[in-house]
C-alpha cells in the first residue's frame, strides 16, 4: 500500500511538472474514448423435481480507443478484450463444470499520412490472442487454445480511404501474417500448432500476401446503431485463391445511460485452421472428435450494464 501511494503521489508531482506545450499537445491532438460492458445471468435449482442445472454465467467486454490526429498525420490505435465463462452445477456437486465461453484479445495500431483528400498512406498492425486454456468441450484433457497458442500477428503497407471516422477501407499489397504456436507439441496443456496450418514441430508459420481491411459504423436508429468489421488476406505463395475472411458485425441498443443491450455475430474462414467437430452415438454418448476445415460461427445477444467514456 505504502509503493502504491507513493507511486501515485510521485506521478502527481510529475504531472504538475509538464511542460504546458505537452499539455496542450494531448489536449489538441489526441482523443481517448473507449467502452466496458458486462453481462450476468444466474439461477439457482435446490431439490428440484423437474429437469434442469444450477447454472451462472458473466460475459465482459471493453474497447479502448486513442487517436493522434495533426497536419496530414493520423495515428489511430485500439484495443479490444472479451472474456466470458460459465458454471454449470452448484459447488458441493461432484458435477460441477467451468468452461470457458469467450476470450478474445486484439491490439491495432495505424498510423497514416494524407496523400490527397480522404486517401492516407498506411501502416498497420494487428495482434490477436487469447489469455486462458481453451478446450473442444466436453473434452477437457487436451487443450486446443492457450496464451500466443494460436496468436496472430499482421504488418501491412498501402493505402487508407478515411472520409470520417465512420468509414475506413485499407488496401494492402503488401502484408506479412505470423501464425504463432508458442506451446506446440506434447503434453495435456501444450496446443498442437498443426491445426492452426504449422508444420510438425515449428512454431510459426510465415505469409506474404494482399491484406484488405473494412470498416463502417452506421445509426440504425435513435439508439441503435451497427458496426461492421471485415478482414480478407490472401497468401500470394500458397493457394492465393482460398482467402482468409473474417467479419465481426456489432448492434449495439442503448435502453438508457447505463443499461445496453448487444447483438454479436462473428464469422471466420481460413482453410489453414482445423475445426474440432464432437461425435456421438446413437444414445447421445461422447465419441470423440474429428478435425475438419469450414466456417466458423458465433453470435451472442447480452442485455447487461455498459458504460461508454
Amino acid at each position: 500500500m505504502l509503493l502504491i501511494g507513493g507511486l501515485f503521489i510521485s506521478s502527481v508531482l510529475w504531472a504538475d511538472e509538464i511542460p504546458d506545450s505537452l499539455k496542450t499537445e494531448w489536449k489538441d491532438y489526441w482523443t481517448l474514448k473507449g467502452r466496458a460492458y458486462v453481462h450476468v445471468s444466474q439461477g439457482a435449482q435446490f431439490n428440484w423435481a423437474k429437469e434442469g442445472e444450477s447454472v451462472f454465467s458473466t460475459l465482459t467486454k471493453t474497447q479502448v480507443d486513442a487517436q493522434y490526429k495533426k497536419d496530414k498525420q493520423i495515428w489511430d490505435n485500439q484495443i479490444k478484450w472479451n472474456y466470458g465463462f460459465l458454471y454449470v452445477g452448484l459447488p458441493k456437486e461432484e458435477r460441477l463444470d467451468y468452461r470457458k465461453s469467450d476470450d478474445y484479445f486484439e491490439l491495432n495500431s495505424s498510423f497514416g499520412h494524407q496523400a490527397t483528400g480522404s486517401f492516407y498512406y498506411n501502416g498497420l498492425f494487428n495482434f490477436k490472442t487469447q489469455f486462458f486454456r481453451g478446450y473442444n468441450y466436453p473434452d477437457k484433457e487436451k487443450t486446443i487454445t492457450n496464451f500466443l497458442s494460436p496468436a496472430y500477428v499482421i504488418f501491412s503497407l498501402g493505402m487508407n480511404y478515411k472520409p470520417n471516422d465512420n468509414l475506413k477501407i485499407m488496401l494492402s499489397p503488401l502484408t506479412s501474417k505470423s501464425t504463432i504456436v508458442a506451446k506446440e507439441g506434447d503434453g495435456k496443456h501444450q496446443v498442437d500448432g498443426t491445426k492452426y496450418g504449422l508444420k510438425e514441430g515449428e512454431r510459426i508459420l510465415r505469409e506474404i500476401g494482399a491484406y484488405l481491411t473494412f470498416y463502417h459504423k452506421v445509426k440504425l436508429y435513435t439508439d441503435v446503431d451497427m458496426e461492421n468489421n471485415l478482414t480478407l488476406f490472401s497468401n500470394y505463395e500458397y493457394k492465393p485463391e482460398n482467402v482468409d475472411v473474417e467479419l465481426k458485425s456489432d448492434i449495439n441498443f442503448k435502453v438508457n445511460k447505463y443499461i445496453k443491450a448487444i447483438v454479436s455475430l462473428h464469422f471466420i474462414y481460413d482453410d489453414d485452421v482445423s475445426i474440432p467437430i464432437n461425435e456421438f452415438d446413437d444414445n447421445g454418448e461422447y465419441k470423440g472428435t474429428r478435425n475438419t476445415v469450414g466456417l466458423q460461427f458465433q453470435e451472442k445477444v447480452m442485455i447487461g450494464v455498459g458504460i461508454d467514456f
